[in-house]
């Protein structure tokens, strides 16, 4: 996938020396994760709405393990082989000083700085506090994302965009 995530996770794992087999019937699913085959058996990683979308069920005690990280604003994929939640994947994304002292700058100037997120709803509202935003909007697809631009301009808003 040519998502930052997936490239991430393939990253980390060729710096480890680590060796994962090739997958086949590949296919991104936008703003919920991927599909596809690895030897011989399907294999799912994403969000919960892909979960939901390929029918499997995540455990309790594992989604509790999943809330702990996300309210440390870190972003987590599920595992599913064969259609079963196997595990999960985490993934930080530290905020760069220079992100953190611009968005400062701008909400000191009068800016009101909106986080729109494909993430969840508690990593980002734990991102969101971590940067004093003044509102967030979780679990959103690019086009939602786009949507909402466009609402705040028909607000008569000047709106810029950063990714």
């Amino acid at each position: 996938s040519e998502h930052p995530l997936a490239e991430a996770t393939v990253r980390y794992a060729k710096e480890k020396n680590l060796k994962y087999p090739e997958a086949t019937d590949f296919d991104a699913v936008t703003g919920k994760g991927v599909t596809g085959t690895s030897e011989g058996k399907s294999i799912a990683i994403g969000n919960d709405k892909l979960m939901q979308e390929i029918n499997a069920e995540v455990d309790k005690n594992l989604q509790q393990q999943v809330k702990t990280e996300q309210e440390q604003g870190k972003t987590v994929s599920y595992i599913a082989v064969e259609g079963k939640v196997a595990g999960y994947v985490t993934i930080t994304d530290p905020i760069k000083k220079t992100s953190r002292q611009a968005i400062s700058e701008l909400i000191d100037a009068g800016v009101e700085v909106v986080m729109l997120t494909g993430d969840n709803e508690v990593t980002a509202a734990a991102v969101a506090k971590e940067l004093h935003l003044s509102g967030f909007k979780a679990g959103m697809l690019p086009q939602d994302k786009m949507e909402e631009v466009t609402k705040l301009q028909q607000q008569g808003k000047k709106v810029a965009m950063a990714g």
